[in-house]
């Protein structure tokens, strides 16, 4: 038995199989925990002998415990308000295949709204390649629907509609230009927008929205922690834009209700924080604590696949002359990175087409030349989902930069993405095997939630089976061992964030977070450890959340 503990632990879980991920004790039967680490691990009836009067007493009965899990890349400020506050139209979520479909949940919410106030929707991503109409709704559509109402209706992150209320509202005519990094979409005839409108653009619609209030804010935060609890996950990193939903989680924190280990990514373009904001403070990563600390900066080259505006070399299938959008420029990005790098800060960028890839990796090549630092482990957000050609793995693996990868997108939408793109491009779509072979640091991220939700033990599971939700077997040669699946969202996923002294592994020293698991991963058939039912969640010796 392994044990550095106090006089008598807080709890001890006991009577599993305990998969520590430690080396040298893959597996236990027990662990105590005191002070919210654990202080021994070894076999029940050894650990049970430190038990003393007021210790806790956890029977596992035979269930698999593996250390907490964590998704390296959500929305979790952002989209737990809309998780809780907005219409729900997802296609994933429910029999929404139509327009038609689309319209009758909005003019529901509008027959109980107050005229000219807001109804405010989500969709899902790529929504359009599923729906009988082959289309988003438009303006004209949305007027029908809900006349004496402004309308905005998100399809994921890129692609927003809004209604002719909303539209003059935000001052959007014929005449607006596009924004930079954003697109209007306008009558090929009139010359009026169509009310669909793209990455930037969609910003002028959102700024003239009512926004949440700060209690709003932590609610939706707190249910968003809950439904993360509820998958085993123990800590997020979360990418947030706006300094009130730092304020939320630090609010929520100190009033005992933040019950999930938070890493913030914060955004500095695009971005209520600019650049030099967030650089005058002085912050540098890992400012916090266990529960609450900063974890870089955030930044995006290109427009999102789910909009079709990822920015690739070679056109999208249905716009022939259409390659993407760049949000930032190339001397921009490399001042910013640079800046961020000499300050002390992590980056984290996120580039999806193979054009800003390549962006991404020069801006850093620039800044290491500049400025040599170890050991920073900067990140490209979403590269290794496709496209990974030997050079792009060599500069990955050379400048020691972090890829997120995130097969949530194959999993939920990687037959839309490939009849954008077409199949060439999605040929060893999301090649992890051949990236982690060839030595690359990675760790998995959902993009959560909002669109799908946050659940790793998902996205383990189509690393391993390679099977997606839309009943392909995407590229089975680069199907993962479920060791190397699991270490992605627990040992990988504590270097991405600096923790790998406090997590990752469950052994003597470090945090207390586990996932209680009614099956073993292990022992399993890959198609089922998606839908394995999460017993307990336990942080820092804590149960947070128990089914």
């Amino acid at each position: 038995m392994a044990g550095n503990h106090l006089p008598y632990p807080d709890a001890v879980f006991f009577n599993g199989k305990i998969r520590t991920f430690a080396p040298g004790t893959p597996v236990v039967q027990a662990v105590a925990c005191s002070g919210g680490r654990v202080v021994a691990a070894g076999n029940s009836d050894e650990v049970l002998r430190l038990c003393g009067a007021d210790t806790r007493e956890v029977n596992l009965k035979g269930r698999t415990v593996v250390p907490g899990l964590t998704d390296a890349h959500v929305h979790l400020a952002d989209k737990g308000l809309a998780e809780r506050e907005l219409v729900d139209c997802r296609d994933f979520y429910g029999p929404v295949s139509t327009i038609d479909a689309v319209l009758t949940r909005l003019s529901k919410k509008a027959a109980t709204t107050p005229a000219g106030e807001w109804v405010v929707a989500q969709g899902s991503p790529m929504q359009d390649f599923r729906m009988t109409d082959k289309r988003f709704p438009d303006r004209e559509d949305l007027d029908a629907a809900v006349p004496e109402h402004p309308v905005s209706i998100s399809f994921g992150a890129h692609v927003t509609v809004a209604n002719t209320k909303a539209l003059a509202l935000a001052g959007i005519d014929r005449e607006r230009q596009d924004p930079a990094g954003g697109s209007i979409e306008r009558d090929p005839d009139t010359g009026e927008p169509t009310g669909i409108l793209n990455e930037r653009a969609q910003h002028i619609v959102s700024g003239v929205i009512p926004d949440f209030d700060a209690t709003q804010r932590k609610l939706g935060i707190a249910y968003a922690v809950q439904q993360s609890l509820e998958r085993g996950v123990t800590t997020i990193h979360d990418i947030v834009k706006d300094p009130a939903a730092v304020r939320a989680y630090q609010e929520l924190k100190a009033e005992g209700g933040l019950h999930m280990r938070s890493s913030l990514l914060l955004r500095v373009i695009e971005s209520h924080m600019s650049t030099d904001s967030v650089l005058e403070t002085g912050l540098q990563v890992g400012f916090g604590d266990e529960w609450l600390r900063v974890g870089g900066v955030k930044m995006s080259i290109d427009g999102g696949i789910t909009g079709r505006n990822a920015l690739f070399y070679d056109p999208y299938l249905d716009v022939p002359d259409y390659r993407g959008l760049i949000r930032i420029e190339q001397d921009e990005l490399d001042e910013t990175v640079l800046r961020c790098h000499r300050a002390g800060m992590r980056c984290c960028v996120h580039a999806i087409g193979d054009r800003a890839f390549d962006m991404s990796l020069e801006a850093y090549e620039k800044a290491l030349a500049a400025s040599p630092r170890e050991d920073h482990r900067h990140r490209i957000e979403h590269m290794g989902n496709w496209l990974m050609s030997p050079q792009r793995i060599e500069k990955l693996v050379r400048m020691g930069i972090v890829a997120i990868p995130n097969i949530s997108l194959g999993y939920f939408v990687g037959d839309s993405i490939r009849e954008a793109i077409g199949a060439g491009r999605m040929t060893r779509a999301f090649p992890l095997k051949t990236l982690l072979d060839a030595g690359v640091k990675m760790a998995g991220g959902s993009d959560a939630p909002g669109y799908w939700p946050v659940d790793p033990l998902r996205d383990i599971g189509a690393y391993v089976s390679r099977r997606m939700l839309w009943g392909e077997t995407l590229a089975p040669e680069e199907a993962l061992s479920v060791q190397q699946a699991f270490e992605l969202h627990t040992t990988h996923a504590a270097f991405a964030g600096f923790e790998e002294d406090r997590k990752g592994t469950l052994e003597v020293g470090k945090l207390a977070d586990m996932a209680v698991l009614a099956e073993d991963p292990f022992e399993v058939p890959a198609e089922r450890i998606k839908d394995l039912k999460v017993e307990m969640t336990v942080v820092g010796g804590a149960v947070k959340y128990q089914a």
